[in-house]
């Protein structure tokens, strides 16, 4: 049967329907919302998870609550109800098996795992099927039981420990996470490991606020800059929602930049929940306006306040889109329009290439843990999984290389992507504005070495105003991580980009458009 099949026999909720919300809450931050329709044979959701994504699940459950199957459709955050889906991930028990079905944009699989014995599938971000398994687990009767489970979108097979005493119920995983209960086990809150994060039942309309809550990007009192709301242009049904950071008492025109976030849906800040919050272009933006410099930092296309269809696009589209949000700051009597430079973090980095390639006028590109070759990042990543990933070693190193070679032969002939067809040298010399390469030493997913082969490109090219640096013990995200262990962010005890990095962003723009190659 077919993760459509299996979730179509789930349309009709019984008489039993009961209605709540989960909101997830780290300091003053809501990371998620989610708002759940529940019955004796499923459970229907839909969590918010701000500046981010948003996804739908479906699980067919048990009266006991266990998850027996589910599908999870995943849209970016802020996206309208017809967008396409990035990814559908469906997951059903069969016996000692596990069917999947995985539809990306540029994937289609179907498989039958052997995972003997799970019980329970577990299924992403939706707080509502992990409290489930508390309930399936405490069904029994018993205080104690370790429940078999089959857990995705990293589809692995792991055991949840459940330990009750009265009202409180500790569930070990990854993380131990505490659950207090009422009388019938059923869950309430939710303290999630030791970082902070705090999940809270409420009822089902309370969830309607904090969902459509766009995030505060207003410059705090007594910064040195004003932050304007902006919209974009770039075509019909399609315009970005952004942030323009102008510094405060600058003399005569100024220089300014763009951001382009990295893959996948990105909102203006390129926000993600580690660390206590890693807002990279946030910190980038308010850096520079203190060194006289503007920013353009927006929503991705189909994310956020931006409109547009954010699964039907490639780096051209995005590309597209830097280039109308270049011509907004030339437009701007307040900025150089010869001081205007592009900025993209990993395959923004991509991006920016494609924009410096078509735009000789530019003052220069910043290229932070770029690629010269995607498909050594991705070689050195599945590697990097497979010896280092909950499965160590099950995989022999040489049979999977050649696996990931011909996956990547494959989307190369058909899919729309421009990365599984990249071709740097091609671009590299048809870009002869000031180029920094900036990389984190310790950086898992697009090796440093990448930072050296980029900068080589580009002279072999003719450029003489390449500038190259990488630092030390910073990872793909550029924060403090001598690991650098991608598996691990969620334990990072920072987010705050490196000092030492931001210095060196503010005095490559500050130059640039003084050293404009021939």
């Amino acid at each position: 049967m077919t993760g459509a099949a299996l979730f179509a026999a789930l349309s009709l909720l019984g008489q039993d329907r009961d209605q709540y919300a989960w909101i997830a809450v780290k300091g003053r931050d809501t990371l998620l919302v989610e708002r759940v329709t529940r019955s004796s044979a499923e459970l229907r959701t839909e969590v918010a998870v701000p500046s981010r994504v948003r996804l739908t699940v479906a699980a067919a459950t048990t009266a006991q609550g266990c998850v027996t199957g589910a599908e999870v459709r995943v849209f970016p955050w802020g996206s309208a109800r017809d967008a396409t889906p990035l990814q559908v991930v469906a997951v059903r028990l069969d016996g000692d098996s596990v069917r999947v079905a995985v539809q990306a944009r540029d994937v289609s699989r179907h498989a039958a795992l052997s995972m003997a014995g799970a019980r329970f599938v577990l299924a992403g971000d939706s707080y509502a099927v992990m409290a489930l398994a508390v309930e399936c687990a405490l069904s029994s009767g018993a205080d104690s039981l370790d429940l078999p489970t089959v857990a995705f979108p990293n589809l692995r097979s792991l055991t949840v420990r459940v330990r009750r005493r009265g009202s409180l119920v500790t569930v070990v995983t990854g993380d131990t996470s505490r659950v207090t209960v009422d009388d019938r086990g059923r869950p309430l809150r939710v303290e999630v490991g030791t970082g902070g994060l705090v999940v809270t039942r409420v009822p089902f309309d309370v969830a309607l606020g904090p969902a459509a809550h766009a995030p505060d990007y207003s410059a705090p009192p007594g910064a040195p800059y004003r932050a304007e709301e902006v919209r974009v242009a770039v075509e019909p049904g399609v315009t970005l929602a952004g942030t323009f950071t102008l510094p405060l008492g600058a003399r005569g025109q100024m220089p300014a930049v763009v951001t382009v976030s990295g893959s996948g849906p990105q909102d203006r800040d390129c926000f993600a929940d580690i660390g206590g919050g890693w807002r990279p272009f946030r910190q980038l933006a308010e850096t520079l306006a203190e060194q006289g410099v503007a920013v353009l930092r927006f929503d991705d296309r189909g994310v956020g306040a931006s409109t547009g269809d954010h699964a039907a696009g490639t780096e051209l589209t995005v590309a597209a889109d830097v280039e109308a949000a270049v011509r907004f700051l030339r437009s701007r009597p307040e900025l150089d329009p010869g001081r205007i430079a592009v900025l993209g973090h990993s395959e923004g980095a991509r991006v920016a290439m494609l924009v410096g390639a078509r735009d000789s006028t530019l003052a220069g590109l910043v290229l932070l843990s770029g690629a010269a070759d995607p498909r050594a990042a991705v070689r050195a990543q599945v590697l990097w999984v497979a010896e280092h990933g909950p499965n160590a070693g099950s995989v022999r190193r040489d049979s999977l290389l050649a696996y990931v070679d011909r996956q990547m032969d494959s989307l190369a002939a058909t899919a729309k992507r421009e990365v599984y067809r990249w071709n740097a040298w091609a671009l590299a010399r048809n870009i002869r504005m000031p180029v920094a390469i900036f990389h984190g030493a310790t950086d898992r997913q697009v090796p440093a070495d990448q930072a050296d082969s980029l900068a080589a490109l580009f002279r072999r090219a003719g450029n003489a105003h390449v500038t190259v640096r990488v630092f030390p013990d910073l990872n793909h995200l550029l924060v403090h991580d001598p690991s650098g262990d991608f598996l691990r962010y969620h334990r990072l005890e920072t987010a705050a980009l490196d000092r030492g990095l931001l210095a060196a962003v503010a005095a490559f723009i500050q130059r640039a458009g003084s050293e404009q190659g021939p």
